[in-house]
């Protein structure tokens, strides 16, 4: 265990040090705010990381990863979800949420894993690290290490054992700005799914994908000029039509006119 009570690194930078700490082949990087369900989960995971193909495992994740900044919750055609989730913001019962493609699979491929839970073997960490000189905070660091190990390995969703989460995260400013992060540093491989996409497809991803960071730039009440300026970065692209640039524009003028509590509209 790694005391970070005092020193305040990053998760990135904990993450690093305590897998090359580790002694044994398998790693689970998970927060503190868990309580396993399934006795013996341990022998799920290591049943699973058996095939060297998979490099990265978790319980959330979705099948693409648009370049517009986003979480791992804007899919292609559906997100895997295998939590049993507490709310602390909102009064609302803990639920056992799970959502999954078709298919009774006990793990479905993604591309993007939230960091809640996050298990991999260690010879597939010594060739992908989080990064700690990008990423210095908490926020990013899940979504860039499960791109990373994209590139070699396959990701996974997994429905064999169950874990209990007692906090519901607030996407803040700094998730935002974690989230461009990530954006800058894979704008060249950007999107990424793990479905071949067709041109229509990806664009109609990266504009849907646009208008959620427009949305949550708008209920974070970013300064109009700022939105602005993202609406025209992530607009002038190889997915730039004019009918959608026109769209998400009008889109974008009357969210400005709603503030403070501008939520926008459906964009099609």
């Amino acid at each position: 265990a790694i005391d970070n009570l005092k020193a305040r690194k990053g998760i990135c930078n904990v993450y690093n040090e305590g897998a090359q700490q580790a002694r044994f082949p398998i790693l689970c990087f998970v927060h503190e705010d868990v309580l396993f369900a399934t006795k013996n989960w341990g022998e799920n995971i290591c049943k699973h990381l058996s095939d060297k193909q998979t490099g990265l495992l978790g319980l959330a994740g979705g099948d693409s990863k648009s370049r517009v900044p986003s979480s791992w919750s804007i899919p292609i055609k559906s997100n895997e979800i295998n939590i049993y989730q507490h709310y602390k913001r909102e009064k609302k019962e803990p639920r056992h949420i799970v959502e999954t493609s078709p298919g009774n699979a006990s793990k479905k491929r993604v591309v993007a894993l939230d960091g809640v839970f996050l298990c991999t073997r260690k010879d597939v960490f010594e060739q992908f690290q989080f990064d700690e000189k990008t990423f210095t905070g908490f926020h990013g660091y899940d979504i860039d290490f499960s791109l990373q190990v994209n590139t070699k390995f396959n990701n996974y969703v997994i429905f064999d054992i169950i874990v209990h989460h007692f906090s519901d995260g607030t996407p803040d400013k700094k998730w935002i700005e974690s989230a461009k992060l990530i954006s800058n540093k894979w704008k060249k491989k950007l999107p990424v799914s793990i479905y071949p996409l067709a041109k229509a497809e990806a664009n109609l991803y990266h504009w849907k994908s646009l208008q959620v960071f427009l949305q949550k730039l708008f209920e974070l009440n970013y300064p109009l000029p700022i939105i602005f300026k993202n609406y025209l970065v992530y607009s002038f692209n190889q997915y730039f039509t004019v009918r959608r640039f026109v769209s998400m524009g009008k889109y974008v003028f009357l969210s400005s006119l709603k503030r403070p509590n501008s939520l926008g509209r459906n964009y099609n």
